[in-house]
């Protein structure tokens, strides 16, 4: 369990997390492993749900929601590398 508070503007929220793990009681180890699940959801899959909308896709046929993935990741790739033009 991980409890999280955190304060944006004035207004202090705690939250509980629950993890189910193999990784042994060292309180380091667990601390490193849930800081690298959220780097990565922060990273990726948070700016593909805002950019590419992808919690609301409806694309559910065959291998279309493997393809239409690979292409969104294909594409936040290009944009992370892109340096011409910094808005």
């Amino acid at each position: 369990m991980v409890e999280a508070t955190r304060t944006v503007n004035g207004y202090t929220s705690t939250e509980r997390r629950y993890y189910i793990c193999s990784i042994a009681a060292n309180a380091k180890l667990f601390a490193k492993a849930v800081r690298s699940h959220w780097s990565i959801e922060n990273s990726c899959h948070w700016v593909l749900d805002m950019a590419f909308r992808e919690d609301e896709s409806r694309i559910r046929k065959d291998h279309s929601p493997e393809n239409f993935a690979f292409l969104r990741h294909i594409v936040l790739n290009m944009l992370k590398n892109e340096t011409s033009a910094k808005v």
